[in-house]
């Protein structure tokens, strides 16, 4: 999937919304917030690798919730950022 494609940006933001704008969405995302430490500190002082491994987790979190909530313009311009 080509995320610079203004339609495919747009496909997939109307697929993300048709399933997490959903009352079972809606709890899935909960489940996904809760199992990926989305509300938890990412810090670890004991183990450091620990910390990029937290991060990642949340990642996951925090595509989801920037496609609900971003415009199909956004997203390709986030995506055209990190290239």
């Amino acid at each position: 999937m080509n995320l610079t494609n203004i339609d495919e940006a747009k496909l997939l933001i109307s697929h993300m919304r048709a399933t997490f704008e959903t009352p079972s969405g809606k709890e899935v995302l909960k489940y996904l917030e809760q199992s990926c430490g989305w509300y938890e500190s990412i810090y670890d002082p004991v183990n450091k690798d620990r910390i990029l491994v937290n991060a990642g987790r949340r990642e996951v979190v925090a595509t989801i919730k920037s496609f609900l909530e971003l415009s199909p313009e956004q997203v390709v311009a986030l995506v055209k950022q990190k290239e």
